[in-house]
C-alpha cells in the first residue's frame, strides 16, 4: 500500500492523526465508573455532554 503525504495545519492534528494509526485512546472519561476512552478530545466533550 502506497502512502501519500499529508499536511497537518498544528502539531496537535498530526498528534490526533497519529492516534488513529496506534489506536491510542489518552483522553478518558472522568466520570466514575464510565472507563471509556477516546483519540480525538471532541469526542469525549460530545460524550460528557451526555453522561
Amino acid at each position: 500500500m502506497q502512502h501519500l503525504p499529508k499536511k497537518f495545519h498544528t502539531p496537535s492534528s498530526l498528534q490526533t492523526h497519529t492516534y488513529s494509526h496506534t489506536e491510542e485512546k489518552p483522553f478518558k472519561c472522568p466520570v466514575e465508573g464510565c472507563g471509556r476512552h477516546f483519540s480525538v478530545v471532541s469526542n469525549l466533550r460530545c460524550h460528557q455532554k451526555f453522561t
